[in-house]
């Protein structure tokens, strides 16, 4: 069973091609993410995927994306290197918005914590965070507003992509 973990702070969603494999071959897995930050001094990065029943694979495993992703710059593959590339993630979404994303200055939220990685440990270096992150949970994230949540399930809406081209085939 997922513990759950809630906060109120700054919160960025933004669409995540997750599936890209799949390219070449059809349509492509998509499904809306959230970012948020907790704890003193935003130690923990918080990243779950935004619940739309209507995207067929729109649920996946953030870390399953991580480690699919084959992430280098992070020493040997495992938790830390696939916790560092979600916090690179999140963090890049938030400092490089794109069209359609939703970024909300402070908003509750909560996280079904799915998988925890504790301690990252930056590679190559003597810092002591990765991206400003000491921990990293994933999951699945709802904002406790319902009219913000609402806008959070929009966001591929608002990307400019077909309807055709956000939803899976069943």
């Amino acid at each position: 069973m997922a513990r759950g973990m809630s906060d109120t702070s700054r919160v960025t969603v933004f669409p995540l091609l997750h599936r890209w494999s799949e390219l070449h071959n059809g349509p492509m897995g998509r499904c809306i993410v959230a970012y948020a930050e907790s704890g003193e001094g935003g130690v923990d990065a918080v990243l779950g995927v935004v619940l739309r029943p209507d995207l067929v694979d729109g649920t996946p495993s953030l870390m399953d994306v991580a480690a699919r992703h084959e992430p280098s710059g992070y020493g040997p593959k495992g938790p830390n290197a696939y916790g560092s590339w979600l916090a690179c993630l999140g963090w890049s979404a938030r400092v490089t918005p794109k069209r359609g994303q939703l970024n909300i200055p402070t908003a509750s939220w909560e996280l079904d914590v799915h998988q925890s990685v504790r301690n990252l440990q930056p590679q190559g270096t003597t810092a002591k965070s990765v991206y400003g992150h000491v921990n990293v949970h994933v999951g699945v994230f709802r904002l406790t507003d319902p009219a913000l949540m609402a806008e959070a399930e929009g966001v591929l809406a608002r990307t400019g992509l077909s309807v055709m081209e956000q939803l899976q085939p069943a």
